[in-house]
């Protein structure tokens, strides 16, 4: 969960009648959501209640999480490996990030995967996330980009024959 943004008040001496908070809550499945959403207003409907006031929670659930077919990424991690070199995939156990991709995870299996845009000398550890000040993106790994594309199509493709 992380806050992006807080709204409130117009001087340092002066309690606002209103604060408004905005942000993102991720979660790894849609069970796990429901659960974090429910466990939010309750506590701020709590804390509201304990120093005598109201607060409403408006959560608005842009986007599905994103979830990667196991088997969709077992078949295909080969192909990927064929169009980036062997040794230069790199599989993670989850990740948090939200995208309208996900949708089309509902209509049929499907995987999300980064192609890799941080300069070529820097550590991926330390690279600055997407959507952060510090994000930068080397433009040199567009190539790779369309060759894992359309190694990933042709393969798939080869391997539904």
């Amino acid at each position: 969960m992380t806050v992006g943004a807080i709204q409130s008040g117009v001087r340092n001496n002066i309690i606002p009648e209103t604060c408004e908070m905005l942000g993102t809550i991720r979660t790894l499945d849609s069970k796990m959501q429901k659960e974090v959403h429910e466990r939010i207003r309750n506590t701020v409907k709590h804390i509201a209640a304990s120093n005598g006031t109201e607060a409403e929670v408006t959560i608005d659930t842009k986007t599905l999480v994103t979830y990667n077919d196991p088997e969709l990424v077992k078949l295909t991690l080969p192909f990927l490996e064929k169009a980036a070199g062997k040794g230069k995939v790199v599989t993670r156990d989850w990740d948090t990030g939200a995208e309208d991709f996900s949708f089309y995870g509902e209509k049929a299996p499907s995987f999300f995967f980064y192609l890799g845009g941080m300069p070529k000398d820097q550590d991926p550890n330390k690279a600055p996330q997407h959507h952060t000040a510090d994000f930068y993106i080397d433009e040199s790994g567009f190539d790779l980009g369309v060759k894992a594309f359309c190694q990933l199509v042709f393969d798939y493709a080869k391997s539904k024959k």
